[in-house]
């Protein structure tokens, strides 16, 4: 047993860190507190181990070359091949109008990255912070929040059992886009665009078809937006449609036939991952998910950070969320080491470091997402690129 920190809060249901979020930030960031030596780490998920909703279709599979060199410095081993994930060599793409291109990471010197089976990844990463001492609670979901008086805080749960409370001293939003923690304590959400992902799960082309294919994501841009694939761990593909939530609305996309159509529309996806045979009824409606940009007009305040997805939404476009999770979860930890150090001036210039992180993540990624899109505006006058031209 570790001795408590200095200041840390009496009590069996005391924390010295509790997480809300069990997703990469998350777990990484209880994993690197850990591996610190705090004592008493507390993450909470929202679902339990193996539930239908922990193994649902899940967007995100991808994870960039960087990401290995992240799960080192979390003591985790990089070669994700052994856990069942296939190797991600780089991306094939109709974007600009000039034809279909290549851009492999051998080229950049990097070497590759992972098509992942997110939940299982996601699995791995909390059962890894659990191995290191972490406690889970789970399925459980944020009931509230109070600074107390004596220093800390109480953080209110809803779990099967009814209602219970933890008190921390420091609390991490690792919540994803919802940002619940930040945002009960009083930042505020800011969206950026309207974007959602329309996902199905089917089989890649056999052959020669499909053959260049595996090993590589797919991107092809339409006037509504772009379409990505991807060949999974489980040899099925993720056809994923990534347009604004009023443009699918108008056009019904997510209802299975129009979403078949506007599939079969494509130039070349069609052939990398035929959509299923024409007639009403054929194929499954896609999952629909939030994929928009968005961030928190605050990064960190006294006693508590935010982490990931709840810190800033990336457009899956950029590949970024894996990685920029993992960073988080490292620059947080860092951060929040500081705190229990007893150094005030450290302390307070910790915070501002982490704020000032956040800012130029956010105008480094801005800047990316706005270049990507001129890069494709095939269609200008269309709402989907005009909009986003005009940031």
């Amino acid at each position: 047993m570790h001795d408590p920190l200095p200041g840390a809060l009496p009590g069996t249901d005391a924390a010295d860190v509790l997480i809300v979020g069990a997703g990469p930030a998350g777990s990484a960031t209880a994993l690197t507190l850990r591996a610190a030596g705090v004592p008493r780490v507390v993450l909470v998920d929202r679902a339990a181990h193996g539930s239908p909703e922990r193994a649902a279709l899940r967007v995100g599979e991808s994870a960039t070359p960087n990401v290995g060199p992240l799960l080192a410095r979390l003591g985790l081993p990089d070669d994700l091949g052994r856990l069942g994930h296939r190797p991600y060599h780089g991306n094939l793409s109709l974007w600009s109008g000039d034809g279909e291109t290549a851009d492999d990471f051998l080229r950049r010197g990097s070497g590759h990255g992972w098509h992942l089976d997110r939940a299982r990844f996601d699995r791995w990463l909390r059962d890894a912070a659990v191995e290191r001492g972490a406690r889970l609670l789970a399925p459980a979901t944020l009931a509230g929040v109070e600074r107390r008086p004596e220093g800390g805080w109480t953080v209110g749960l809803r779990d099967a059992d009814g209602r219970r409370s933890v008190t921390a001293r420091v609390v991490v939003d690792a919540g994803g886009r919802r940002a619940p923690l930040a945002t009960a304590l009083g930042a505020r959400r800011r969206r950026l665009d309207r974007l959602i992902a329309l996902a199905v799960e089917a089989a890649p082309a056999a052959g020669p078809a499909g053959g260049g294919f595996r090993g590589r994501s797919f991107v092809e841009a339409v006037e509504i937006g772009w379409w990505y694939a991807a060949v999974l761990p489980g040899g099925r593909a993720i056809v994923t449609l990534m347009t604004d939530d009023d443009i699918a609305r108008a056009a019904g996309l997510a209802g299975a036939d129009a979403f078949r159509s506007a599939w079969a529309a494509t130039s070349r996806l069609r052939d990398l991952v035929p959509p299923p045979e024409d007639g009403p009824g054929a194929g499954a409606a896609p999952a629909v998910f939030s994929a928009a940009s968005q961030h928190v007009d605050r990064a960190v305040g006294a006693g508590w950070i935010a982490v990931g997805d709840a810190l800033i939404g990336f457009d899956p476009l950029t590949s970024s969320g894996i990685a920029g999770a993992l960073d988080d979860a490292l620059a947080a930890a860092d951060t929040i080491l500081r705190w229990f150090s007893g150094d005030g001036a450290a302390a307070r210039t910790a915070a501002i470091g982490y704020a000032r992180r956040a800012e130029d993540t956010l105008r480094r990624y801005l800047a990316e997402r706005t270049r990507h899109y001129t890069a494709g505006g095939r269609w200008p006058d269309a709402p989907f690129w005009s909009r986003r031209a005009a940031r």
